[in-house]
């Protein structure tokens, strides 16, 4: 070995030092980086000269620059990304929907149905103030409108996750590319033999925690490769590498496939999730995504629609559904005891029709089997003609026979078994049922009872049938929703003209009264399955507001539990990837001492090249 040869042993020394300063300069300048992995060179001997008497040391050199990694803690710290994302925005996303219902002392529906029942009460005991009834509109229209911002709050909540569903999809899909061009990258600097391409990789698992906290993605990226030369790391051999979404590859290597919401339905502002494969098939994956923000926007909003077109298993539907319950059950409530105070003529609003006469009355949404009278009064306020009208299962709307609805309402009939045929039901009023077919695709009905003689009132008196209510023979509130919920027009107007009177007399209240304890009633509301459930309407009420609060409360302490397991897991991670700046600092004073020693063995060796060449 030649004294050239000892100048290049102490110039690999010194050429090692300057790589181990290197990159623990770059440790510590990233050491505040998020998802900056430390990184340590591994110093391997240069093969030694087989001489005699024995091997002669050759030096040192770099063998690779290692990120300290372990893939098996990264993935469960992607999960625990996932996880939190999922629970803190559904968290959010509760929380705001619980200020839509506050019901606290002076606001809130619950509040507004109070004072709605308390005037009714006032005006049962003064049934001639106008001032009361004024008092009784007011409250009443507060009411409506409470339910109707409270749904449209709740729609427009729908319709922001939405456009928030459609963002993130198309933030998927940058992340997913980004991915692949980085794997394109990858692959070109690890083409080199032991190169390692340590901080692109980092790019890319920052890239992959990103993309789990919007969709739960699972990742194949090979074989797991143990490196023992420095610390401990566990990483992918990078040469097998795929995001897979529900099934479908969106990442194959440095190729992207990219995911598409569809321009969803109008009515509900519902997009869905797709894959497209390289032949056109879209694949509707929207109701497999589980997790990530994705995921929680779905179980909000709903993964679909149905044949009505509304959201399919979503809560937030759920929440419309049971406020237009609420509102639909206290509308026909309310309308069928008012539809007992006796009017000049009865009118049904429109509702959904086949166009043939004879439809089953009890097909109708609502109607119940059995019976409701009719009532005819005088001027005096006495009952001259009163008749049972029977609904069954064959019951139809008007097939030309005395038993459908429309033939018992006109037959002839000796209501007051008096013999004679000039004051019963048939002789003083006429019903008739119209359709109208002029939309082929929205054909309505409606049915309408008419005075054949001047001076008459005629009311009905509802004996469990629900059809008064149903089909808004005489309304207080108009609608069937809580879209649509509001006080009749004419009570608007006119609040003079509420009628708290049974009897058409001075001083009656009877359905004033019976309106006061209507708040006490069970009553049936429908229910999401498609049944229905018993309750009070301020019951039902705040069975719905309770069961939100729940959900947000679960929520909340989600949301806890997945942040201490995300914290936990994070402080694992950073244990084995971050740099510890104590443990920096004495790497750099190690590897300058060494420089330092390798700058005196050269300059030791060129002492000796000067002697060497004094001596000629």
């Amino acid at each position: 070995m030649g004294i050239f040869d000892s100048l290049h042993v102490g110039y690999s020394g010194l050429s090692t030092s300057q790589s181990g300063i290197n990159t623990t300069s770059h440790n510590i300048s990233n050491a505040n980086t998020e998802g900056y992995s430390r990184q340590r060179i591994s110093q391997k001997v240069n093969p030694a000269l087989h001489d005699i008497p024995g091997d002669v040391g050759n030096g040192t050199h770099v063998e690779t620059i290692t990120r300290i990694h372990d893939e098996f803690v990264y993935n469960r710290l992607k999960s625990a990304s996932a996880k939190l994302e999922y629970n803190e925005f559904s968290k959010d996303t509760l929380q705001e929907i619980t200020n839509y219902l506050p019901d606290l002392q002076d606001n809130g529906i619950a509040n507004d149905l109070k004072t709605f029942f308390n005037d009714w009460s006032n005006v049962a005991q003064y049934p001639g103030d106008s001032a009361q009834k004024i008092l009784l509109a007011q409250s009443s229209d507060n009411l409506a409108q409470s339910i109707q911002n409270t749904k449209n709050r709740l729609e427009k909540t729908q319709e922001r996750l939405n456009d928030n569903f459609i963002a993130s999809v198309d933030e998927v899909n940058k992340i997913a590319e980004e991915i692949a061009n980085v794997n394109k990258d990858i692959n070109r600097v690890e083409s080199t033999y032991q190169s390692n391409a340590n901080d692109l990789r980092d790019h890319r698992d920052e890239l992959e925690i990103r993309l789990s906290k919007l969709i739960d993605a699972t990742v194949f990226k090979g074989k797991i490769h143990t490196d023992n030369s420095v610390d401990r790391s566990l990483t992918d051999q990078g040469k097998d590498y795929n995001i897979n979404i529900a099934g479908y590859n969106i990442v194959d290597g440095a190729t992207f496939h990219p995911l598409r919401a569809d321009d969803g339905v109008s009515a509900t502002r519902i997009n869905s999730l797709y894959f497209i494969d390289q032949n056109g098939q879209k694949s509707d994956i929207t109701s497999k995504i589980r997790s990530g923000k994705i995921g929680a926007i779905i179980s909000l909003r709903g993964d679909g629609v149905d044949a009505e077109g509304k959201a399919t298993h979503s809560k937030l539907q759920n929440y419309i559904d049971n406020l237009d319950s609420f509102a639909k059950g206290m509308i026909q409530g309310v309308n069928s005891i008012y539809a007992q105070s006796p009017q000049k003529e009865l009118d049904s609003h429109a509702f959904a029709s086949t166009g043939n006469d004879d439809k089953r009355v009890l097909s109708l949404d609502d109607i119940k089997e059995g019976s409701f009278d009719v009532l005819v009064y005088n001027s005096a306020g006495e009952v001259v003609a009163k008749r049972a009208i029977n609904i069954n299962s064959t019951t139809t709307m008007n097939d030309g026979t005395d038993d459908s609805l429309i033939g018992q309402l006109n037959k002839k009939s000796d209501d007051n078994g008096d013999n004679d045929g000039t004051n019963d039901l048939d002789d003083l009023f006429t019903a008739s049922y119209y359709t109208d077919s002029s939309d082929p695709a929205h054909v309505v009905s409606s049915i309408s009872i008419k005075p054949r003689v001047e001076g008459y009132t005629i009311a009905i008196q509802d004996n469990g049938t629900n059809f008064a209510g149903a089909l808004g023979m005489h309304e207080f509130f108009q609608g069937n929703s809580a879209s649509d919920i509001g006080l009749e027009s004419q009570y608007k107007s006119d609040p003079s003209k509420i009628q708290a009177y049974q009897s058409p007399i001075d001083g009656n209240n009877e359905v004033a009264s019976q309106i006061v304890t209507l708040q006490y009633a069970s009553l049936d509301f429908d229910t999401a399955n498609g049944g229905t459930t018993s309750n009070t309407i301020e019951g039902f009420y705040r069975g719905t507001t309770a069961q939100i609060a729940s959900d947000a409360g679960a929520a909340t302490s989600n949301y806890e539990a997945a942040k201490v397991l995300h914290n936990t897991v994070d402080e694992q991670m950073k244990s084995v990837s971050g740099v510890d700046m104590d443990e920096e600092l004495v790497n750099l004073m190690k590897y300058q001492t060494a420089y330092q020693a390798s700058a005196k063995v050269i300059t030791a060796i060129d002492q000796m090249v000067d002697t060497l060449l004094g001596m000629k």
